[in-house]
């Protein structure tokens, strides 16, 4: 577990009491965190608020994002109260809490994680969860079919292809029919491009070569 850093906010008993079990984390109260930066080998951070301990505007900032947090509530109204709500990466608990139960908490919360992590990918100005087959940006988040994901990803990787390469590696074919398909899925693909992201050219030709835009 010392490739995990917890930090603590609104109970220094919380943390005395971490500390004096010696689990085996790395802890920090500082008010910034980078989770890009990775010292001695720390792979996870996770936040531990006690919302109640805080002022509410420092609160609202632990709820905007999807950063692997515990929150211990005190007041089961809180949310309701003050329009909060958790995320896909927010756990509720309640004190008092067993620490093999909260430690089984934490592993499944930082598992949960690590495979949205892996699914998610950035490509330009857009993110890419190729797990639900979401495209997204600014907040606009678009549904892709699977031979679209395929033919995104497979340019990314490997940029100005011509289409009988991308037949032969994402259709397993070459015959008119899936030229046909091709030709479909792009247009299809380009249009919905267009419409929710006002995006001409996500996907460019040039010389009987593909490219994704840079």
């Amino acid at each position: 577990m010392n490739n995990i850093s917890l930090y603590i906010y609104g109970s220094k008993i919380f943390l005395n009491i971490i500390n004096e079990l010696n689990l085996g984390y790395n802890f920090s109260t500082e008010d910034k965190i980078n989770p890009n930066k990775k010292k001695d080998n720390i792979e996870f951070v996770v936040r531990i608020v006690f919302p109640e301990k805080l002022k509410l505007n420092e609160v609202k900032k632990y709820f905007t994002d999807n950063m692997p947090t515990i929150f211990f509530l005190e007041d089961k109204t809180f949310l309701l109260k003050n329009k909060l709500s958790l995320l896909n990466f927010h756990q509720n608990l309640s004190l008092p809490v067993d620490i093999i139960s909260f430690r089984e908490i934490l592993n499944i919360l930082i598992t949960k994680y690590s495979f949205f992590k892996k699914s998610k990918i950035i490509i330009n100005n857009y993110e890419i969860d190729s797990n639900q087959r979401i495209i997204t940006k600014e907040g606009t988040k678009v549904k892709l079919t699977e031979k679209e994901l395929e033919l995104i990803l497979f340019l990314n990787n490997h940029s100005g292809l011509e289409k009988s390469l991308l037949l032969k590696k994402i259709w397993n074919h070459n015959s008119e029919l899936e030229t046909h398909a091709f030709e479909t899925h792009l247009h299809r693909l380009r249009k919905k491009m267009e419409k929710f992201f006002k995006d001409k050219k996500f996907i460019i030709e040039k010389n009987s070569l593909y490219y994704l835009s840079k």
